[in-house]
């Protein structure tokens, strides 16, 4: 794993933020990457950097909501 990638993402973009913790008390070998976007509010935990894609996240989230309230405006008529 290079985590040179993710310090490459992390600049590419001023709002970005890349959080790297390595091990914990039962599992020494442990790695957790959380990438994050304060633009777009939503950040994911990841293996690699070809895995961070927040712009689909992002959207499939505006998507679950567009379709709640769908569901509670529209579908209640």
């Amino acid at each position: 794993m290079d985590l040179n990638q993710f310090f490459e993402w992390q600049r590419a973009k001023k709002e970005r933020h890349v959080s790297i913790e390595l091990g914990d008390p039962i599992e020494h070998k442990k790695v957790s990457i959380w990438c994050y976007d304060y633009g777009l509010q939503v950040g994911q935990y990841v293996k690699s950097v070809d895995e961070v894609d927040l712009e689909k996240k992002k959207e499939d989230e505006e998507r679950r909501e567009f379709e709640r309230l769908q569901r509670k405006f529209i579908e209640q008529k």
